[in-house]
C-alpha cells in the first residue's frame, strides 16, 4: 500500500543509527568545514547561524557531511548583548525557528520586500523573564550598516530573498550567537550523550505508552497537564496499539544546543486515520539545563506555517500584499500537472513540477524520483483527485494545502497534503511536500 511504503521508508531509522553514520564519515574526511558548536546534530537539510560580534550570516546545508553554501553580512541590534525586554534594541540570542513569510512588510527602504518572523521569545526565554516581540530577518532596499536594527537581523534585500531559498518555517534552526564559537564537525560534543538518551527515553515512552515515563524527564512543575495531557494519553493508547503493524520511531532529528538551552526537533507520527492514511506532525522538545542535569521545559506541536499579517517590530501593524490571481492561477496549473503527471505516468513532466533543492522524507530531488518510480512500477490504475485545494502566501512563495483522494490496484485512500512552493526563475516550482 502506498502510504504504508511511503511512511516506512519514512520513519525506518531510529534515532541511535541516525547519528553514528555522519559521524563515521566525518572522521574519515581530513580538512573538513568547521561548523557551529551549537548543531549538534542534524540529519539533513539546512541551518543558519548569525555572529553578532562579526555582524555575518551563515547557511551550512548537511548531507552526509555540513558544507557551507551561503555567507553573507547581515545587520543586528544597535545595543549589545542579549534582548531582554521589548524596545531595548537588542538581538535575542538562542536557537529559533522562522514561523511566518511576510511579503512587503513595510516600507522597502526599512523592512524590504520579505521577512521572516521568528519564534521569540521561546518558552525558555520566557521561562527565563525576558519579553517582546516581532523580532525578524528581513530585507532592507538602502545599503545596510553593522548594528543598525531595533534588534531584527537585517540583510540587503537581494540577500533575503537568496537566504529564503534555504528557510523552511517551523523546521530550519537559526542559529544567532554573540559570536559563533567554531568546533570541527567530527567533534563529539559533551552535551550529546545526554541529549540524545534524553530524546531516546521520550521517543520509547510515546512508542510504548509509557506517560510516566515522559514524565520523568520533565522539569518539575512542567510536567504536560489538563487537556493536552488528556489528547497525548490518547494518543500513546492508539500508537500502542498500531505500532506493531507500522514502524513509527522518530525522523529527520535534530539537536541544537546553545549554553543551558538546546532544542531537539523532529518529524513524529502521531496517529492513523480512519481511511487508513497517516497523521503526523513536526515536534519539538524545549530542553534547559539546571544545576548540570538537563530538563524538558515544554513541547511544541509545531503549527502549520500560516501568512496572517503581523505587526511590524515593535510599532504598528505592518502592510502586506496579498497573492496576485495570477500567481494563484499558475500555482493552481502547477498542482493540476503535477496530478495528472503522476496519475499518467509522465515522470519527466512529473519531476519538473520540482524545485532542485527539493526535499521530502528525508530525500532529495532524484532519490524523491526514483522512489516515485519504484511506487509507479509496483502499482495499476493511478487516479487522483485534488479537493478543497487552498493557495495562500505571496507572489515569490506559497502554500498549497489540499484533500487528495488516491486509488490504485494497491490502495485506496484519502488525505491531507501541504506543498510549499517557490518562484524560480519566473517559473512555479515545489519545493516541499509533506502529508498532514
Amino acid at each position: 500500500m502506498l502510504f504504508k511504503v511511503i511512511f516506512s521508508a519514512f520513519f525506518t531509522i531510529a534515532s541511535f543509527l541516525f547519528f553514528s553514520p555522519s559521524d563515521v564519515l566525518s572522521r574519515s574526511l581530513p580538512n573538513i568545514e568547521k561548523i557551529p558548536d551549537a548543531i549538534v546534530a542534524v540529519s539533513s537539510g539546512y541551518v543558519i547561524a548569525v555572529d553578532k560580534k562579526y555582524q555575518r550570516l551563515y547557511v551550512f546545508h548537511k548531507n552526509s557531511v555540513f558544507t557551507k553554501v551561503y555567507e553573507v553580512n547581515c545587520s543586528t541590534g544597535k545595543n549589545q548583548g542579549s534582548k531582554q525586554v521589548s524596545g531595548d534594541a537588542k538581538t535575542p540570542t538562542g536557537v529559533f525557528f522562522a514561523t511566518r513569510i511576510l511579503n512587503n512588510p513595510g516600507p522597502p527602504e526599512t523592512y524590504g520586500t520579505l521577512a521572516f518572523t521568528l519564534d521569540y521569545p521561546t518558552i525558555t526565554d520566557i521561562k527565563s523573564g525576558k519579553n517582546g516581540t516581532n523580532i525578524w530577518i528581513h530585507g532592507a532596499s538602502k545599503p545596510i550598516v553593522p548594528f543598525q536594527s531595533n534588534g531584527c537581523v537585517v540583510l540587503n534585500d537581494k540577500d533575503i530573498h537568496t537566504l529564503a531559498k534555504f528557510i523552511y518555517l517551523n523546521k530550519t534552526p537559526v542559529i544567532i550567537a554573540e559570536t559563533i564559537q567554531w568546533v570541527p564537525q567530527n567533534q563529539t560534543l559533551s552535551a550529546k550523550a545526554e541529549l540524545e538518551r534524553i530524546f531516546t527515553i521520550w521517543s520509547k515512552g510515546y512508542l510504548e505508552g509509557n506517560i510516566n515515563a515522559i514524565d520523568s524527564l520533565y522539569l518539575k512543575d512542567h510536567q504536560i497537564k489538563g487537556k493536552k495531557r488528556e489528547q497525548l494519553t490518547a494518543r500513546l493508547s492508539h500508537i500502542k496499539n498500531i505500532k506493531q503493524h507500522f514502524i513509527l520511531d522518530p525522523k529527520d532529528i535534530s539537536i541544537l544546543q546553545q549554553d543551558n538551552v538546546a532544542v531537539i526537533l523532529f518529524d513524529q507520527i502521531t496517529g492513523i486515520n480512519k481511511d487508513n492514511s497517516f497523521e503526523g506532525i513536526f515536534n519539538k522538545l524545549a530542553l534547559q539545563k539546571i544545576n548540570n542535569k538537563w530538563f524538558i521545559i515544554d513541547d511544541v506541536t509545531t503549527p502549520v506555517p500560516a501568512q496572517a499579517p503581523a505587526r511590524k517590530p515593535d510599532t504598528q501593524l505592518a502592510a502586506r500584499s496579498d497573492m496576485e490571481s495570477s500567481s494563484k492561477e499558475a500555482v493552481r496549473k502547477l498542482i493540476a500537472k503535477w496530478a495528472e503527471s503522476w496519475e499518467s505516468g509522465n515522470m519527466s513532466g512529473f519531476r519538473a513540477c520540482y524545485a532542485s533543492n527539493f526535499r521530502a522524507q528525508g530525500m532529495n530531488l532524484n532519490q524523491w524520483i526514483n522512489h516515485k518510480i519504484v511506487v509507479r512500477e509496483r502499482s495499476k490504475s493511478i487516479k487522483i483527485r485534488v479537493d478543497n485545494l487552498v493557495i495562500s502566501g505571496g507572489n515569490h512563495q506559497a502554500t498549497a494545502t489540499f484533500t487528495q483522494h488516491y486509488s490504485s490496484n494497491l490502495l485506496k485512500s484519502k488525505g491531507n497534503k501541504q506543498m510549499e512552493l517557490r518562484k524560480i526563475n519566473g517559473v512555479w516550482k515545489i519545493y516541499r511536500e509533506t502529508i498532514r
